[in-house]
């Protein structure tokens, strides 16, 4: 079929005006978005608010899409995720994401987490996806401490420091330190359940907290242990710590024979550098365990105790053994207060001559403190500056 020239010229000028933009068509918007938000994690900064902006305003509404991905933060712990969209309504050229923090007690490191722009309608993310940084910063004075109370030698005559943990890092040193885990009454019927959270176990400025709370159903604590990592056959150690208080409450700063997991308690030995019982925060103990079996176990030790207006909470103490081949001797803040030598155990086996490992605890309940009741406040903690052996 023969095609008319002006009926050809009219149907490419017809394409031509409808594929060409219209000269006064407004420009698509874009979404700007790099707004870091920082902010000290209190009740009063509960919702972090993330500002999108347009570089214009529109005739249409524009949807954003968006959700929260970690980074140091973690989701449903430290801030509650979202993934969502907001509209900017037409005529408008701003809005918000608002992102709630998780607020609580525990003493952490400042933390991070995201808020990343997936998608929009109606507008172009300027430089493709986006993100702002949202940075917890975690003030918390739950436990305030001041560094005051007695300070341990850095050096002995005749001694080398061989190990120490001063707690200088950013997190417990798994190098040194385990976990025992659980809620087994481990033989005392003491309530708590042992957990390797940062709720009950951290580092913060220097110092190691185990944290003792009550958790509702049931209290958790932390036991840490250094077996199979740092052991260690006589020596003068130094613990400086602060201590908790309250009914039913029994902190531990003590050591057993590394080869436990192969004759068990009492065959391995124990030594209790220090034992305090919560409703008498003035008086600490130091023991020995010991005995060929669990029903030949026997014990022996001795308390001193610090002026009854004062309390092992007040402040730091250090608690100290010094063990060699003929016995043990306990000292607190330097000095002296209980010894035994390597005839102690009598027609049973002396333990106290094979490597020990450390382990550092908070129980709550058991035969011996009791049990909390409604003068007992939690959380409790035990604040450690450093662990140190001399050799």
């Amino acid at each position: 079929m023969k095609i008319q020239p002006a009926l050809f010229f009219l149907g490419i000028l017809a394409v031509f005006i409808q594929c060409r933009p219209e000269e006064n068509a407004p420009a698509v918007p874009e979404i700007r978005f790099p707004i870091d938000v920082s902010a000290d994690e209190t009740e009063a900064n509960s919702t972090f608010e993330f500002p999108i902006v347009l570089n214009q305003s529109t005739t249409r509404d524009i949807t954003v899409r968006y959700e929260t991905r970690d980074l140091t933060a973690i989701e449903g712990e430290d801030y509650i995720p979202v993934e969502d969209s907001l509209v900017i309504p037409a005529g408008t050229a701003s809005a918000s994401i608002f992102v709630d923090i998780v607020v609580d007690e525990y003493l952490e490191e400042d933390e991070q987490f995201r808020v990343v722009l997936t998608g929009s309608s109606n507008a172009i993310i300027a430089g493709g996806i986006q993100e702002a940084i949202g940075t917890i910063r975690n003030d918390d004075s739950l436990f305030p401490l001041s560094d005051e109370g007695y300070i341990s030698a850095s050096s002995y005559p005749g001694k080398t420091l061989v190990w120490s943990d001063e707690f200088d890092g950013e997190s417990i040193d798994l190098s040194h330190w385990t976990y025992d885990l659980g809620a087994s009454g481990w033989g005392n019927q003491e309530l708590q359940n042992y957990t390797n959270s940062s709720e009950n176990s951290y580092v913060d400025d220097g110092n190691l907290f185990i944290v003792a709370r009550d958790g509702g159903p049931q209290y958790t604590s932390a036991r840490m242990k250094s077996i199979g990592l740092q052991e260690f056959q006589y020596g003068r150690i130094d613990v400086r710590a602060i201590l908790p208080q309250g009914q039913g409450i029994w902190p531990a700063i003590w050591m057993l024979g590394a080869n436990y997991p192969s004759v068990g308690w009492p065959a391995c030995g124990e030594i209790d550098i220090m034992e305090l019982i919560g409703s008498s925060p003035s008086v600490v103990h130091g023991t020995v365990h010991f005995g060929q079996d669990w029903t030949q176990h026997n014990h022996t030790g001795q308390s001193t105790f610090i002026p009854w207006t004062e309390t092992f909470a007040d402040e730091f103490h250090v608690f100290s053994i010094d063990w060699n081949e003929s016995g043990i001797t306990w000292l607190l803040d330097d000095q002296p207060f209980y010894s035994i030598d390597n005839n102690v155990t009598g027609s049973q086996p002396y333990p106290f001559d094979n490597p020990f490992f450390f382990i550092l605890n908070i129980a709550v309940g058991g035969q011996w403190p009791g049990y909390p009741d409604a003068t007992t406040e939690f959380p409790q903690f035990m604040a450690i500056d450093y662990v140190r052996v001399f050799q």
